[in-house]
């Protein structure tokens, strides 16, 4: 009897533990149960959405300040509830038949309906099947030249075998490549320059330029497929990866918890949201090609894509409540999901650190929704965000 009541004693203060220093963290800070949001109508901006089916599904967007484009990677709302790796969706045959797009939207050129916008269509590339299309996730931009930016795109491809058949991806998952594209403003057209294809880029999510031929690409998993991938939301198991004109390696510890949408800071520094933490990693990239973490930004919640503006300062996509978001992922066309836009800027002076401001709200899912990338014009004040999964892009005019 005495053996039975220690026993008990023990397996309740082990579950007391747990739930204060793990289960506590993970329902309220992470997965956002009970969390407090405000309404729309507490920030000074005017939002509004601009539906169109080629702005469907745009996890990614990129805003050309100089050129006054901005840039959006679009795979359509109800493809991406039905091939999305990193939800674990493998259907193939729910993907648009155009494969995503990449869209340019002239900001400066305003119509009844949004602004004037065109898809750009890729010149020499043939795609995992050989009908030419595109899986887009995130991706970056680099400035050749006054005419030309280069396209770093993260291409969740459909695995072929070596005849161009579609192989079974619930049991071997997507083929991740990064494929490059060079583009000359103001026309109609990317062209195809490579693919680089690697071991170390499998489960590919964000992506940051960091030198020529040179970036890093965050995985968000642990691998492709399999019951661990399941379990990498709790236990951790995604990282990042450099690569350069050789070749690509690990450049972080493989337990990082989902890692999202990666950029390259106005200050060199790496910066990594996750889905499964509720701060920012701040990294310093070393000449071998290896991450250093040197700070961690709390935000009090996990964040989806990070954007840097022309200030420097850092805008974040909040995924304010999991849930949520994880229902509207596999009903885009029905569901919505709270969202909340941070902005982060740095201290300057002996002080440091970094001042976060809750930018933008919608607790009421009135005009927002699930928001996955905030971008900043800092000429207009405006905000652009690009959704995973919805319908729509968002605008939001400052009042």
């Amino acid at each position: 009897m005495a053996g039975g009541s220690i026993k008990l004693a023990v397996a309740v203060a082990f579950t007391a533990v747990l739930y204060q220093f793990w289960a506590k963290h993970f329902v309220f800070a992470i997965l956002g149960v009970g969390r407090i949001v405000q309404p729309i109508e507490d920030f000074p901006f005017i939002c509004r959405r601009i539906v169109s089916e080629q702005l469907e599904g745009c996890e990614d967007v990129w805003l050309d300040e100089e050129g006054r484009v901005l840039y959006a990677a679009c795979s359509g709302s109800v493809a991406r509830s039905q091939w999305n790796q990193g939800m674990s969706k493998f259907n193939i045959s729910g993907r648009r038949p155009q494969g995503s797009e990449l869209i340019a939207i002239y900001i400066d050129e305003p119509r009844h309906d949004g602004f004037r916008s065109q898809k750009l269509a890729p010149e020499g590339y043939s795609g995992a099947a050989g009908d030419g299309t595109l899986d887009l996730i995130g991706f970056d931009v680099q400035k050749i030249s006054s005419s030309t930016l280069r396209f770093w795109l993260i291409n969740q491809r459909p695995p072929v075998d070596t005849g161009g058949k579609y192989l079974d991806a619930t049991r071997v998952g997507d083929n991740v490549t990064v494929d490059v594209f060079d583009y000359v403003r103001d026309s109609k057209v990317i062209k195809h320059v490579k693919t680089v294809s690697d071991k170390h880029i499998y489960s590919g999510n964000g992506l940051a330029v960091v030198g020529d031929d040179e970036f890093v690409i965050s995985n968000d998993h642990s691998g492709k497929i399999g019951i661990r991938k399941e379990l990498d939301l709790i236990i951790g198991g995604g990282g990042i990866t450099h690569c350069n004109s050789i070749s690509c390696r690990f450049s972080t510890a493989s337990n990082l918890k989902f890692t999202n949408g990666i950029i390259r800071g106005a200050d060199d520094l790496i910066y990594a949201p996750f889905a499964a933490e509720a701060f920012i990693g701040v990294y310093r990239l070393d000449s071998m090609g290896l991450l250093s973490e040197i700070d961690r930004i709390d935000i009090g919640m996990p964040v989806d894509n990070l954007s840097v503006d022309a200030n420097g300062d850092i805008w974040a996509a909040g995924l304010t409540k999991l849930l949520e978001i994880m229902a509207a992922v596999a009903d885009p066309l029905n569901e919505v999901a709270t969202s909340t836009v941070w902005r982060i800027r740095a201290r300057r002076g002996a002080s440091g650190g970094y001042e976060v401001t809750k930018a933008l709200e919608d607790g009421e899912k009135k005009i927002l929704s699930m928001v996955s990338t905030a971008v900043h014009d800092v000429r207009t004040g405006r905000l652009f965000l690009g959704s995973v999964a919805m319908p729509f892009l968002m605008v939001c005019d400052p009042k």
